[in-house]
C-alpha cells in the first residue's frame, strides 16, 4: 500500500516536471517565430548596408557611372527604409509617417548606421 502511494506520487511529480518539456506552447512558438523574423530582417539590413558600401566604393573607384550609381543607391536606400520600418514595427514602435515621402532624416540615419558599422569593423 505504501509502495503504491509512493509510486503514484513519483509518477505525478515526474509528469509535472517533464510535461512542459514535451508540450509545444503556442506563445513560445510565436515568440520564436517573431525573433527569427527580426533576426532575418536585421541580417537583410546588414546585406543592404553592405551593398550600399560596396556601391559607394565602386563609384569612388570609377567602376560605376553616375546615373547607374544614383539609380542603384536610390533602390538600396528604399530597401533600407522599408527594412527600418519593418524592424520598428516588429519592435513595437509605431510608424507615424503613413507612407510620407522619405525625409532627409532617414537618409541621415542610414548614413549614421553605415558609419557606425564601418567604425565597429575597423576596430576589429
Amino acid at each position: 500500500m505504501i509502495i503504491a502511494a509512493f509510486t503514484l506520487i513519483a509518477v505525478g511529480v515526474l509528469l509535472f516536471v517533464f510535461t512542459p518539456l514535451f508540450s509545444k506552447s503556442d506563445t513560445m512558438t510565436q515568440t520564436t517565430q517573431r525573433e527569427t523574423r527580426r533576426r532575418q530582417m536585421r541580417e537583410e539590413s546588414e546585406r543592404v548596408y553592405e551593398a550600399i558600401r560596396e556601391l559607394e566604393f565602386d563609384h569612388r573607384m570609377g567602376k560605376i557611372e553616375e546615373d547607374d550609381y544614383k539609380d542603384m543607391r536610390d533602390r538600396y536606400q528604399a530597401q533600407a527604409v522599408e527594412l527600418m520600418k519593418s524592424l520598428d514595427k516588429a519592435n513595437g514602435r509605431a510608424d507615424h509617417t503613413h507612407d510620407a515621402p522619405i525625409p532627409k532624416k532617414v537618409d541621415t540615419r542610414i548614413e549614421q548606421e553605415i558609419a557606425a558599422i564601418r567604425q565597429a569593423r575597423s576596430k576589429n
